[in-house]
Order: structure tokens, then C-alpha cells, then sequence
């Protein structure tokens, strides 16, 4: 499944990385919960993920922007790891006209997240 990373690098900034995550894979998590925004939510700025967590875009389109100005698109069936838990963080914009629902999986602390980086 199309995945993307986003980490904190060294000096504080956001990055990202493609790749995949592990099929069948069991990923320690502590719960998950479903949002749906507000169709009228269309951004938001800057920020870091407030935990480890997976976020799996249910509907919705969205630009992702890092800290060096490197974009990435969500769609629906995309997955995202958002490991940027410090520093200055990233920020998205919604690019489609229905509203972003997502499912959120609270990783366990310390234990694998299934991404794989693409050619690894």
C-alpha cells in the first residue's frame, strides 16, 4: 500500500519519505478513532503530529507540505505515518471538494510502524 513518512530530521525540520507498508503485518497500536472535518476546513499551518500515529485518508485530497517546501498527495487509500512529533512540523491544504475523513491508529510507543522505505 502507498505510504508516506513524515519524520523530524536532526536540526528540528519535517521530512518525508515514500514507501509501502508491510502486508499483513501486526502494528502495535493503542486505539483509533475516525475525523471527518468540517467541509469548510480547508488548511492547516504549521504543526507537529501530536503523537505516533497512522493516518489512513478515507476521502479527501490533500497537499502536504515539509519544512524545505517538498510537497506529497494524500488520496483516499493513502497512508500516512506521522513521526514528526517535534520540531517545526508540516502543514496540508485540502485540494479536493469533499471534506478529509481519516482514521487515525495511536502507535504503541517504541514498537515497529510497518513502513518500508521504496527500494529497501
Amino acid at each position: 500500500m502507498k505510504a508516506y513518512r513524515l519524520f523530524t530530521t536532526a536540526d528540528g525540520h519535517s521530512a518525508f519519505e515514500e514507501g509501502k507498508i508491510t502486508t499483513l503485518q501486526h502494528i502495535a497500536a493503542d486505539y483509533f478513532f475516525i475525523q471527518e472535518d468540517d467541509a469548510s476546513r480547508l488548511a492547516f499551518d504549521w504543526h507537529p503530529a501530536p503523537r505516533r500515529q497512522v493516518v489512513i485518508t478515507l476521502r479527501g485530497t490533500l497537499e502536504f507540505t515539509v519544512t524545505d517546501g517538498s510537497t506529497f498527495l494524500l488520496q483516499p487509500g493513502d497512508i500516512l505515518v506521522a513521526a514528526d512529533i517535534s520540531g517545526s512540523g508540516h502543514k496540508w491544504r485540502r485540494l479536493s471538494e469533499e471534506s478529509w475523513v481519516r482514521a487515525y491508529v495511536v502507535l504503541e510507543d517504541g514498537k515497529d510502524d510497518g513502513f518500508v522505505v521504496n527500494g529497501k
